[in-house]
C-alpha cells in the first residue's frame, strides 16, 4: 500500500492508464502486487549477464526479507544453445515460484533474442 502510487521505479506515460515499474525482480515490468520486486516474498528477477551471452536469475530468500543485503541469491545460466538456457531459466524458477516459471523463460527468451538482433544489425552496418 505504501509504494503503490509513489515509487523511485514508477514510469508513467500520457495517454496509457497502466503504469510500469522498472524494479529488479519484477519480471513483467507492471506496476502490480504481484509482479512487484520489493513486496512480493517470492520474487523472480531475468536479466542479461555482463558478458551478454547468459541470462542471470534472481530469486528472493524466503525469511530473509529483513536483511535486504542478504535476501537475494542469483544464479548465472550459460547459453548452451537458447533452448537449453530457457529450459534451464524455467526449471530454475519452477522450484521457487512455479506461477513465474513460464513468464521467466518468456523473459529470457526476449532478452536473447535481444542480443542476436543487435549483433545481426551490428554486422550488417559493418
Amino acid at each position: 500500500q505504501i509504494i503503490r502510487g509513489n515509487s523511485a521505479f514508477l514510469r508513467r506515460q500520457r495517454g496509457i492508464k497502466k503504469h510500469f515499474s522498472r524494479e529488479p525482480l519484477n519480471l513483467k515490468g507492471i506496476n502490480s502486487q504481484n509482479y512487484n520486486g520489493l513486496v512480493n516474498p517470492r520474487a523472480v528477477g531475468v536479466e542479461l549477464a555482463e558478458d551478454k551471452k547468459s541470462v542471470v536469475v534472481t530469486v528472493r530468500k524466503a525469511g530473509k526479507q529483513s536483511t535486504p543485503a542478504n535476501s537475494t541469491a542469483s544464479t548465472i545460466v550459460k547459453r548452451g544453445g537458447a533452448r537449453g538456457s530457457i529450459k534451464s531459466v524455467r526449471g530454475l524458477v519452477k522450484g521457487k515460484n512455479g506461477r513465474f516459471a513460464k513468464l521467466a523463460a518468456r523473459r529470457a527468451s526476449q532478452l536473447l533474442r535481444s542480443v542476436k538482433r543487435a549483433a545481426k544489425i551490428a554486422k550488417k552496418s559493418a
